[in-house]
């Protein structure tokens, strides 16, 4: 089972579902305060930290730069 920590500006919203409940939580606190979404998955002892990016997905940060990632 995959775990979703999705991360906004120092507010945390956890699920088990990619784009559950947290994330709407998420996309909501993001839309609020103007800014991207992290977020670390967690499967096993396997952990990614992703950010999601204005094409619309989540990938990983090491591809972020500041004209790509979504700010909400």
């Amino acid at each position: 089972m995959k775990q979703f920590t999705y991360m906004v500006n120092g507010f945390e919203f956890e699920d088990n579902e990619a784009f559950g409940k947290a994330w709407a939580r998420a996309k909501a606190k993001a839309t609020e305060l103007h800014c991207p979404i992290f977020r670390r998955v967690v499967k096993g002892n396997e952990v990614r930290l992703q950010v999601y990016y204005s094409g619309g997905l989540f990938n990983s940060v090491k591809f972020m730069r500041e004209d790509n990632v979504k700010v909400f």
